[in-house]
């Protein structure tokens, strides 16, 4: 068994549905060949929920006999927080948690760094495995120096259920001014189309990400984002003098359930994000905003309250057509939030990523050294 490598997968199993989800990613696993790795089943549920708990234990058992597998829940995190107080690190503990995506995913590398994995690849529930030798191109060139630079991260990409790698793109009319998935398409097919394999890249994909342990000890997920932590990793990763690549040889499919979420609210998600990279590229003085062209530089630029704006106008000015008050009133209220809770977040914690990539740093040597921690993981061996 290869103890080096393990595969992450983040799931959200209080629903029944999310739990047949997860066994049918890991069923497709079973294509991959035995006992080449490990795999992290990380439960984000809060708070602790002991049946949720022995649900998934029952959709993981039988992948047992094919690789080893473990459940990581909220009773580890709460243990992970006490030891790290008890040993003064109580300043980052706030961070540490299974809320928000970049949280839970700082959760996996907390756990790799505690079992002296080498290599994390990081899978979402929602996919399915087709390739057999999905391990093998994940590991490949990593630690090898590639353009003249050892390589400690990269991600691939994602086909959809008809087999394109693009995304659609939802309402190109009202959303004129936001058209988010054509320039993700063309920052994927900016990478995937050239003759190369490896290739310079804007984007990362949470859903099939490969880092070595030399990169996630140094670069955390930032807490603060709350969506398109992906994208800002790899951000950070070039900030602190890393090389984060596209293998268009590693993909996934993404099977995404549908989700019935207003469109305001995505919008009011992604504007706290871009008000948010953007405050924060002003304290990176090693990426050039020409370098995230065509995403997500788009977003990052002066006109980016107009784009908001607009967008929000427009989709309240339709629910008012329809009689939809309520999307009428939180679309507009959108741009209330841009220009006094989405500035103030930023404004405050930007910032706040250098102090918390510096305690990380000492948090993960800690970790090397803690037996109390390796020994509580150690039940997952």
């Amino acid at each position: 068994m290869s103890r080096d490598f393990l595969i992450c997968i983040p799931t959200y199993g209080k629903r029944i549905r999310r739990q047949l989800i997860l066994g049918r990613l890991l069923n497709s696993m079973l294509i991959l060949p035995k006992k080449q790795f490990r795999v992290l089943v990380v439960n984000v549920n809060v708070p602790y929920d002991s049946k949720v708990t022995e649900s998934i234990n029952k959709v993981i058992a039988n992948f047992r006999r094919h690789s080893p597998i473990i459940q990581i829940t909220q009773y580890d995190v709460d243990f992970l927080r006490d030891v790290l107080i008890k040993n003064g690190f109580g300043g980052i503990v706030d961070h540490i948690g299974l809320k928000e995506f970049a949280n839970s995913r700082n959760i996996m590398l907390f756990v790799a760094k505690c079992l002296g994995v080498k290599i994390v690849l990081m899978i979402d529930d929602d996919e399915i495995v087709e390739d057999k030798n999905l391990v093998k191109k994940a590991r490949e060139f990593i630690g090898k120096k590639v353009m003249g630079q050892k390589l400690y991260g990269k991600t691939g990409y994602y086909i959809n259920e008809n087999g394109s790698p693009y995304m659609i793109q939802q309402s190109p009319k009202k959303r004129k001014l936001w058209l988010k998935e054509t320039y993700i398409n063309e920052a994927i097919k900016s990478s995937i189309t050239k003759k190369t394999r490896l290739n310079k890249t804007t984007i990362g994909l949470g859903g099939i990400m490969v880092l070595h342990e030399k990169l996630f000890s140094r670069v955390p997920f930032d807490p603060n984002i709350t969506k398109g932590e992906d994208v800002d990793y790899v951000i950070n990763a070039r900030q602190f003098g890393f090389q984060f690549l596209l293998d268009k040889e590693l993909k996934i499919k993404h099977l995404p359930p549908k989700k019935h979420i207003k469109y305001w609210y995505k919008l009011r998600q992604d504007i706290f994000r871009f008000i948010y990279e953007r405050e924060k590229l002003k304290y990176f003085n090693k990426i050039d905003l020409k370098s995230l062209e065509p995403y997500p530089a788009i977003f990052l630029k002066d006109d980016l309250e107009y784009r908001a704006v607009i967008t929000s106008i427009n989709y309240a000015q339709r629910a008012l057509k329809r009689k939809n008050y309520s999307f009428y009133k939180e679309s507009f209220r959108n741009v209330e939030i841009l220009y006094k809770d989405a500035k103030m977040h930023a404004a405050i914690n930007a910032p706040r990523y250098f102090e918390f990539q510096k305690q990380w740093i000492n948090l993960m040597n800690f970790i090397e050294t803690s037996k109390e921690l390796k020994n509580h993981f150690a039940r997952f061996e």
